[in-house]
């Protein structure tokens, strides 16, 4: 049986002058084999990083950006800044770091006005280098309270903007990780800009926005052509990874969670909040957790306007003028956050406000186990 057939496929040259780029498509129509069609269009947008180029890429990128990236410490991934005077020693492995990357695009206390000369909104680029998918479901549910429904936050948007994010793989969930359960897998396909995966002897980068895309571009003298075998290293990666995860969480949600978690009795809350100590180290930690208040500060001559994160669980969140508050008891507040989070949100934009990155279990001082929780509601 013959299946060669004729395929068109679209090469573009740029040409690079002192002031501007050309770029010229052609069109080469070629016969090949259908069953092999697939296999060379998913390499053509995969970009091989060698590992020694690495140290060099991030020196140049951080001479116009601010680059955040993880390091190992103590066994654990931690954010930190790039310093060229200090070793570049990334971990690209761990799991997500311990701290999440809202600080990055929503400070936990943000100036958002100064009276009378307004504050100026032009920050510096920043690059946002090895992150972890369950992150990316936090700009996520960011991206849809503060950029996709009206009024946008003017300081998340131009934040947003000035971020360049590479998303790398989380080869090796640990037994906190249940980012499967709530629709995340641990490895960028959207949202980032760019998916980042560590193979022999470098990374494999795929552009997954037009901005990604464009990145690869003025990076292009770094970068060499992928090989099959690479591409294959990276989807085995993925499959360990995806088997672990279901080994780790054998048990999934339930399709009717969010209607159980509407419906639960005294009882039921009673009993999955009874050994909170009200450390509030669950929402802190949160990557998805989006609550703000907004308070005045006289400075000398001046006013200034503060933004700063607020959580559900704090006895005065829902008090309102004159003194009600309809959370007034601790049961309702702490049932907020599964509403929110499981209920709520999932009704308006049709996913969970969960990442399933776990901080939540490993901060918590009674180490309360929201997995427990969502499967015995």
């Amino acid at each position: 049986m013959n299946n060669r057939q004729s395929f068109n496929f679209i090469i573009s040259i740029v040409k690079f002058t002192d002031s501007r780029a050309e770029i010229k498509n052609i069109i080469v129509r070629v016969m090949i084999d259908s069953g092999y069609f697939l296999d060379i269009m998913s390499l053509v947008n995969l970009h091989f990083l060698p590992q020694d180029n690495l140290s060099s890429l991030v020196a140049k990128l951080s001479e116009n950006s601010t680059l955040f990236y993880p390091v190992l410490d103590e066994k654990k991934a931690h954010l930190t800044v790039f310093n060229g005077k200090k070793p570049f020693q990334p971990n690209f492995t761990k799991i997500r770091t311990v701290q999440n990357i809202k600080h990055i695009l929503f400070p936990s206390r943000d100036i958002v006005a100064r009276f009378p000369d307004d504050r100026d909104l032009s920050p510096r680029k920043q690059i946002i280098f090895g992150t972890k998918g369950c992150d990316i479901r936090g700009i996520e549910v960011y991206d849809r309270v503060f950029l996709y429904n009206d009024p946008v936050d003017p300081f998340y948007k131009i934040r947003r903007d000035n971020t360049l994010i590479i998303a790398a793989d989380c080869p090796e969930p640990e037994p906190s990780c249940f980012c499967n359960l709530v629709g995340v897998k641990p490895f960028a396909e959207k949202t980032a800009d760019i998916a980042l995966s560590t193979v022999a002897k470098g990374f494999i980068l795929e552009p997954l926005t037009p901005k990604g895309m464009d990145w690869i571009g003025e990076i292009s003298s770094f970068l060499k052509n992928t090989e099959p075998v690479q591409k294959n290293e990276r989807e085995e990666s993925r499959g360990r990874a995806l088997k672990a995860l279901a080994k780790v969480n054998e048990k999934a949600l339930t399709q009717d969670l969010a209607q159980r978690v509407e419906k639960a009795g005294s009882q039921t809350i009673r009993q999955a909040r009874n050994e909170c100590v009200e450390c509030f180290g669950c929402l802190h930690c949160c990557p998805t957790c989006y609550c703000f208040l907004l308070n005045d500060y006289e400075r000398g001559k001046e006013m200034e306007r503060v933004r700063i994160w607020d959580a559900c669980y704090y006895s005065a969140y829902a008090r309102v003028g004159g003194g009600a508050n309809p959370r007034g008891k601790f049961d309702k507040r702490f049932w907020n956050r599964f509403q929110c989070k499981f209920n709520y949100f999932l009704q308006y934009e049709k996913f969970y406000a969960c990442s399933g990155c776990g901080r939540c279990r490993l901060g918590c001082s009674a180490k309360i186990d929201i997995r427990k929780i969502l499967n015995e509601v």
